[in-house]
C-alpha cells in the first residue's frame, strides 16, 4: 500500500503531468465561470482529444478539469448571481447580498479557500477509505459484479427527480445503443444494418459529444444572441480577498464538518452536487449560532456550500474506479475516458492499478489547491466572462466537438451520428428526459452483459440466489420501490397538471424504438438476444406506461374547469431567466437551422472552409456583429485550430466532399 501511495505521488509529480494540470485548471476555471458551459461540456469535448494518450496523463488532465470546474462556476454567482453551473446555485443565497453590501472580496476569498480545502479534505477521505473498500471490491465476482452494476443503474431514479419512468426510459436507451455492433460472444452483428462502420459499435465519444455538446450549444442558441448577462462593475481589494481566506480557517470544525458530509454524499451515486450543497447549507444553518444572517450575506454559507461543493468530487470519485459506478453525471463521462485510455474501472482497479488509484488521489489534492491559488489574482477579470456573448461562444465549441468527432475513428458516418444525437440530446432537454443515465447505461452496458454472460456460464440463472447477489437484488428492489412511493408522495402535492407541446410524440418516438429494435433482435440465437430483448422488453413497458400516464393527464386536464385556458397560456409564457435571455420555439427552430446549416457546409466543404464561411455568416446574420469583430474573430479561430492540431498534434482535418471528388476527377 505504501509502495503504491508512493508510486501515485511520483506520477502525479512528474512534470508533464503537472504541466497538464495548470493547463488543465484554467480550462476548468473557464468553462465554470462561462453561465451555460459548465463541466459536463467541458469534459464532452476534450475527451476526444486525450485518445492515444499515457493513461495516467489523459486521466489527470481531465480529472483536475472536472475537479475545479465548481471553482470557478461560483465566480459569476457571487458577482452577478448568475451561477455558471448548477451545484453553485447555493453559493448565490449569501455570496451575492455579500457583493451589495460591498464584500465582494471576502465573499470570493472564502469561496476559492473553501473550495480548495473542501476539494482536498475529499481527497484526503477517499484516501482513508479505499484500504476499507479494497478486501470487499477483490472479493466480488462476475454475479456480484452484475448486480452491482444493476444496483447502480437503480440509482437513476435519483438522477431523474421529475420522473423515474424517463430516467429508466433514457438508461434503456443507452443499454440499447451498447449493444449495437458485433456481440463479442457470438459474432453476430446487431443493429448494424450492413454497415462496416457499426461493426465496432458506437464510440462513446460521438455519444457524448451528440447529447451534451451540440445539446447544449442548441440550448444556448435558443436563447437569444448573447447580450450581456450581468452589469456593472465589482471592486475586489486585496485585504477582503484575505479577510475571506482567514475567515474559512477560523470556522475550521464548520469546514470540516461539511467538507466529510459532501464526501459522503458524493459516495452515493445519483444524488450529485445540488443535494451536497444544499444539505451542507441546511447544516450550516442549524447547527451555527447567530444564524439570523443567513440568507442575508453570513459568510458562513459561503463557506459551506464551497467545502462541500469541491469535496464531493472526491467522493463520487470512490465508486466510479472501484465498482465502475459513476458517482455524479461528471463522473459517468470520466468513466467514459477511463474505456478509451484502456482502462476498465471494477475491482480490479484496487488490485492491478492501485499505483493509478493513488496517482488519481494526488491529482484531486493537487488540482484543487492549484485551481484555487491560481484564481486570487484573476477573479475580478474571471468575472467578466458573463459577459461573452453566445454568439461568439457557438462556433468554436460547435468546431471542437465536430473535429473531436472526426478524429476519434476517421469515419464520417460518427460525424453525421454526432449531429443526430445532438439534435436528440436537446429533445431530451427540452422533453424533460434526464441525459446522465443514457451514458451511464451506455458505457455500464457492455460490462453488463459481459458479465452475464460470464456468470450464466459458470453458475446458470441460480447465481442470482448467491449471498451478496440476493442482497443486491434486494437492495435494487427496495431502492426503486421506494424512489417510486417518494415520487408518488410528492406529485399528490402538486395540484397544476402540466402538459408541455411535443412531449407526447417524443415519447411515442422513443417507444417506436424499442418495439423495432425487439423485432430485428428476433432474428438473432438465444445469447446473442438475451441482453437486448431483456432491455428493450422494461425500455418498451415503461414507454408505453408513460404514453398512458400522459393521456390520463390529458383527459384530467380537459375535465378541470378553466383549465385549457390556463394551459394555453402557460405554454405561451416561457419564464425569462435572470440576466434577459429566454427560449421560444421560434428561436430554438432558428438554432436548429443554423446547426443543420454547420454539418452540410462542413460536410460538403470540410472544416477550414466552414470555418470562414459559417462562421463569418453566422456571427453576421445570427450575431449581428460588425466586419472587425467576424474578422478577428475568424483569424483567431484558424490560427488557435490550425496550432493545436496542424501543428502540435499533427492531424488533418477533414477536407469534406467536394474536396475528395474534386481529387478523384481529377487523379
Amino acid at each position: 500500500m505504501l509502495e503504491a501511495i508512493w508510486q501515485g505521488l511520483v506520477m502525479a509529480t512528474s512534470l508533464k503531468v503537472l504541466g497538464l494540470m495548470v493547463i488543465a485548471c484554467f480550462i476548468g476555471n473557464f468553462f465554470g465561470a462561462v453561465p451555460g458551459l459548465g463541466g459536463n461540456l467541458a469534459l464532452a469535448l476534450l475527451i476526444p482529444f486525450v485518445f492515444g494518450w499515457d493513461p495516467f496523463a489523459g486521466l489527470a488532465f481531465l480529472l483536475a478539469i472536472h475537479s475545479v470546474v465548481h471553482t470557478g462556476g461560483s465566480i459569476p454567482g457571487i458577482l452577478f448571481a448568475i451561477p455558471g453551473t448548477g451545484p453553485t446555485v447555493a453559493t448565490i443565497v449569501d455570496g451575492y447580498p455579500m457583493t451589495k453590501m460591498g464584500k465582494a472580496g471576502q465573499a470570493m476569498g472564502a469561496q476559492l479557500a473553501a473550495s480548495g480545502l473542501g476539494g482536498v479534505i475529499g481527497a484526503f477521505v477517499l484516501a482513508l477509505l479505499i484500504p476499507v473498500v479494497r478486501p470487499i471490491a477483490i472479493a466480488f465476482g462476475s454475479p456480484e459484479v452484475f448486480m452491482l452494476i444493476v444496483f447502480g443503474m437503480t440509482f437513476v431514479v435519483i438522477l431523474s427527480r421529475e420522473s423515474i419512468a424517463k430516467g429508466f426510459m433514457s438508461a434503456m436507451l443507452g443499454l440499447l445503443l451498447s449493444s449495437v455492433g458485433l456481440n463479442p460472444h457470438t459474432g453476430v452483428g446487431r443493429y448494424t444494418f450492413d454497415q462496416l462502420w457499426l461493426w465496432d459499435g458506437i464510440h462513446i465519444v460521438t455519444l457524448v459529444l451528440g447529447l451534451f455538446a451540440f445539446a447544449e450549444v442548441i440550448d444556448l442558441g435558443a436563447k437569444g444572441r448573447g447580450g450581456q448577462i450581468a452589469k456593472g462593475e465589482v471592486e475586489m481589494p486585496w485585504y477582503q480577498l484575505w479577510e475571506g481566506t482567514v475567515a474559512v480557517f477560523t470556522n475550521w470544525w464548520l469546514s470540516l464538518r461539511t467538507a466529510i458530509i459532501g464526501t459522503f454524499i458524493g459516495i452515493i451515486p445519483g444524488l450529485g452536487g445540488d443535494v451536497a450543497t444544499w444539505v451542507c447549507y441546511g447544516h450550516a444553518v442549524q447547527t451555527c449560532k447567530n444564524n439570523e444572517n443567513f440568507g442575508k450575506g453570513d459568510i458562513r454559507g459561503v463557506i459551506a456550500v464551497e467545502t462541500a461543493n469541491n469535496a464531493k468530487e472526491g467522493g463520487s470519485l470512490l465508486p466510479t474506479i472501484v465498482f465502475g459506478i459513476p458517482g455524479s453525471s461528471g463522473m459517468a463521462l470520466l468513466l467514459g475516458a477511463f474505456l478509451i485510455l484502456g482502462i476498465t474501472p471494477g475491482p480490479s482497479m484496487l488490485s492491478e492499478h492501485l499505483d493509478l488509484v493513488w496517482g488519481m488521489v494526488w491529482v484531486l489534492v493537487i488540482s484543487n489547491i492549484f485551481g484555487a491559488i491560481s484564481l486570487y489574482p484573476i477573479s475580478g477579470w474571471m468575472g467578466k466572462l458573463a459577459y461573452i456573448r453566445g454568439s461568439l461562444l457557438i462556433p468554436p465549441i460547435m468546431f471542437l466537438a465536430a473535429i473531436g468527432a472526426s478524429l476519434i475513428r476517421g469515419h464520417w458516418q460518427d460525424f453525421v451520428f454526432v449531429a443526430a444525437t445532438g439534435f436528440f440530446g436537446f429533445s431530451m432537454k427540452k422533453w424533460k428526459y434526464p441525459r446522465p443515465p443514457m451514458i451511464l447505461g451506455f458505457i455500464l452496458g457492455r460490462l453488463a452483459e459481459d458479465y452475464l454472460h460470464k456468470s450464466l456460464a459458470a453458475w446458470g440463472f441460480p447465481f442470482l440466489l448467491r449471498p451478496v447477489c440476493f442482497g443486491l437484488m434486494m437492495l435494487s428492489i427496495a431502492s426503486l420501490g421506494y424512489s417510486i412511493w417518494h415520487q408518488y408522495r410528492e406529485r399528490k402535492k402538486k395540484k397544476k397538471i402540466k402538459i408541455v407541446p411535443g412531449e407526447f410524440a417524443f415519447t411515442v418516438f422513443i417507444a417506436i424504438v424499442f418495439v423495432l429494435a425487439f423485432y430485428l433482435s428476433t432474428m438473432w440465437g438465444f445469447k446473442s438476444r438475451l441482453f437486448p430483448q431483456v432491455v428493450v422488453i422494461i425500455g418498451g413497458v415503461i414507454s408505453f406506461w408513460q404514453i398512458f400516464k400522459m393521456k390520463i393527464r390529458a383527459k384530467r386536464l380537459r375535465e378541470m374547469t378553466g383549465a385549457e385556458d390556463d394551459e394555453d397560456e402557460e405554454t405561451k409564457k416561457v419564464p425569462e431567466p435572470e440576466g434577459g435571455q429566454k427560449s421560444t420555439p421560434r428561436s430554438e427552430w432558428t438554432m436548429i437551422k443554423w446547426v443543420v446549416l454547420f454539418f452540410a457546409v462542413t460536410l460538403a466543404l470540410g472544416f477550414w472552409v466552414s470555418m470562414v464561411l459559417y462562421t463569418a455568416l453566422f456571427l453576421h446574420f445570427f450575431g449581428k456583429e460588425g466586419k472587425k469583430t467576424i474578422t478577428i474573430f475568424i483569424v483567431s479561430l484558424v490560427a488557435g485550430i490550425y496550432l493545436a492540431f496542424e501543428t502540435f498534434m499533427g492531424t488533418s482535418l477533414y477536407g469534406g466532399v467536394v474536396t475528395y471528388l474534386l481529387d478523384y476527377f481529377s487523379g
